[in-house]
């Protein structure tokens, strides 16, 4: 059965298993170390989770958990790859691979979605490689391209 629901306190550390899996990595590349995610620039997406402004949700089977997605705000001094401003919230997520292209990457933005529009937000951010399938998701549900640097995009969705 699965369920999507708010992490718990005790799970937080299950988001930088998601880190890792919401790297791109193109066909044919070799996988990067998993302690990839302790390095600053990328665990700062998940250090100390649960401070103001942080929100995540994670999808489960039968109490395991298989995917996450989450929210933080970042400063103009700390910046995320999909930085816009520092009221805009940075979507982060991750299926674990099997899971992945079943639909529910949609539920767990709509869920995303909704709550922040409960919260008075207004739009939300987030960088993907523009080699990644997933542009394809973000587009569907309203993202539209911010900017571009390299091989990312940086999109943005108003709520």
């Amino acid at each position: 059965m699965f369920e999507i629901r708010e992490i718990k306190p005790g799970e937080h550390e299950f988001l930088f298993e998601m880190l890792y899996e919401a790297i791109y990595i193109p066909d044919g590349e070799e996988k990067l170390p998993r302690s990839v995610v302790n390095e600053p620039y990328l665990s700062k997406y998940v250090d100390d989770f649960g401070r103001q402004g942080d929100l995540a949700f994670v999808l489960t089977n039968k109490d395991q958990l298989i995917g996450a997605i989450w929210i933080r705000l970042f400063s103009e001094e700390e910046k995320g790859y999909g930085f816009v401003d520092a009221s805009t919230p940075e979507l982060s997520m991750a299926l674990k691979e099997s899971y992945r292209g079943s639909g529910f990457g949609t539920q767990l933005i709509e869920t995303v979605f909704s709550k922040l529009k409960n919260n008075g937000v207004e739009k939300i951010s987030l960088s993907v490689d523009k080699q990644n399938r997933a542009v394809r998701l973000y587009r569907r549900v309203g993202f539209e391209i911010f900017s571009e640097e390299g091989t990312a995009y940086t999109m943005v969705k108003k709520l």
